[in-house]
């Protein structure tokens, strides 16, 4: 199975080319897109990462990340044992810095959705409505000031909460995609 590349080195990548997304938000945007499509072109997905800029310095660099990035993620919301991960930062990184990346993943995946052409007006199932409705919540998170040691509740919830959205991303594909996972199923 492809990993999904180092995410503190694709943000080194993508912020030295001055990308409209950082590596959280932008995989979420993909995954979102192959569940609303079932697959996304590479070079699609990058227009949306990159937008209009044109800082060709380093871009070949991230062009292969982007690439090993896309792959890894289609090869695991198509897995069969849904041996799916998100981009997120290690837990060796604070609380604060990674709920603020779950929070920038799900705003990305809303996004995804919509350029993939899931709009407010296309039906949906109830469980994959209430996933979504809980995904633009969880992408207005933030830490609370009083919170600056790493509380062991708050870790328990972050974990909880990532794979709440984990196992979401996996549902609405089934979802949305029900020919992939009568495959998978298989």
């Amino acid at each position: 199975m492809t990993l999904l590349p180092d995410i503190s080195i694709l943000d080194d990548s993508l912020i030295r080319v001055d990308a409209m997304m950082e590596a959280a938000e932008a995989h979420g945007a993909l995954c979102g897109m192959l569940c609303a499509r079932g697959s996304v072109e590479l070079s699609v997905w990058v227009s949306h990462v990159l937008g209009e800029q044109q800082n060709s310095e380093g871009l070949q660099e991230l062009a292969r990340e982007l690439a090993q990035l896309h792959s890894a993620t289609l090869e695991q919301l198509n897995d069969s044992v849904a041996d799916f991960h998100l981009l997120l930062p290690d837990d060796q990184d604070s609380l604060a810095h990674r709920v603020t990346a779950l929070a920038s993943w799900c705003q990305g995946y809303v996004y995804g959705l919509a350029a993939g052409g899931i709009s407010q007006e296309t039906e949906l199932p109830a469980d994959s409505r209430e996933l979504l409705e809980d995904f633009v919540e969880i992408s207005r998170a933030g830490m609370d000031d009083h919170l600056g040691d790493d509380d062991e509740e708050d870790e328990i919830a972050f974990v909880e909460i990532s794979e709440y959205v984990r196992t979401g991303v996996l549902l609405v594909n089934e979802e949305l995609q029900p020919l992939k996972a009568a495959h998978r199923l298989q």
